[in-house]
């Protein structure tokens, strides 16, 4: 009996294996889900080293090394499938202006985890001491004094993204850029916003997502992008009250289309018939010129007395 249940697990499938520890079909659809796939490739767990999303518990303490540095926060390496965001607001118990006050790349910290989002493969993580999380969740708690901005705050990148977004940039121009950062879905470039528009002055940084990075399908950012290369990267938008800037590295003829969206059956539905298949399109008009019976009711007696 014990050779037979040695073969048995040893034939047990890849595809069985790699769902060990998922507790339902529907976290194994969204542990990992890769940009703009489809097809079965969209529904395989990631072969990423680390701890997955679903072993994460609020509360937990962890090491984190800073991997990118954003206006809205810093994503770090927590070991996990995923990067995680501490969020500007959670940096410390003070207030932070500026994210890079606090955290620059390559800094190791110590967080703690804040929630974890399986479906969409998000983890949020704190840097603030408990009884701040607690004060700010339950909207007590002392408004510390704000402390003057940085040199290099907030208010000169405000400044660039409205400029640029009142040039009427081309947004199919390409500019050089340098890759400062890599992340799961995609890699921060910093450019010069004077090569789209000559009177805006300012560098910014734009995120070009792991969709935009290559024409077709790319499995892995750092394949296309490394920290410190320069790359063509052209503008594709510009927000500036949400202080962000979506850049491609592909041609806009070369972006994927979005998919039509047709009324019932839910996203990327097709028509149930071809044209063709509906026959002709004047079919109520042409119906109209035959004349058409009329029907009444009338009543049926049955005799039952027989």
């Amino acid at each position: 009996m014990s050779e037979v249940a040695e073969e048995t697990a040893a034939e047990v499938p890849a595809e069985v294996e790699a769902l060990d520890g998922v507790a339902s079909g529907e976290e194994a659809h969204n542990a990992d889900r890769p940009a703009r796939g489809s097809g079965i490739a969209k529904h395989k767990k990631s072969n990423k080293p680390g701890i997955p999303l679903s072993d994460l518990e609020v509360g937990a303490e962890l090491k984190g090394k800073v991997k990118a540095v954003q206006s809205y926060g810093a994503f770090l390496d927590v070991g996990a499938q995923t990067d995680a965001l501490c969020h500007v607001s959670r940096l410390s118990d003070d207030f932070v202006s500026n994210v890079e006050d606090v955290v620059s790349v390559g800094d190791e910290v110590s967080v703690r985890v804040v929630s974890v989002d399986v479906e969409k493969g998000q983890i949020a993580v704190t840097m603030r001491s408990k009884e701040a999380e607690e004060a700010a969740a339950s909207g007590g708690g002392r408004r510390k004094e704000r402390p003057r901005r940085s040199g290099g705050d907030r208010q000169a990148q405000q400044k660039t993204l409205k400029g640029l977004a009142d040039s009427g940039f081309d947004d199919e121009k390409f500019v050089e850029g340098e890759v400062v950062s890599t992340l799961d879905f995609g890699a921060f470039v910093r450019f010069d916003a004077s090569q789209l528009a000559s009177e805006v002055e300012g560098e910014l940084d734009g995120l070009v997502h792991i969709s935009a990075l290559a024409v077709g399908r790319t499995e892995n950012v750092s394949e296309v992008a490394k920290p410190g290369d320069k790359v063509q990267i052209r503008v594709r938008s510009v927000d500036p009250k949400g202080g962000k800037v979506s850049l491609s590295m592909i041609s806009k003829a070369d972006e994927p289309k979005p998919r039509e969206r047709n009324g019932g059956g839910g996203r990327g539905a097709r028509p149930r018939w071809s044209p063709d298949e509906m026959g002709a399109k004047d079919w109520k008009e042409s119906l109209e010129k035959f004349e058409q019976p009329s029907f009444a009711n009338s009543p049926f007696i049955v005799d039952r007395s027989k």
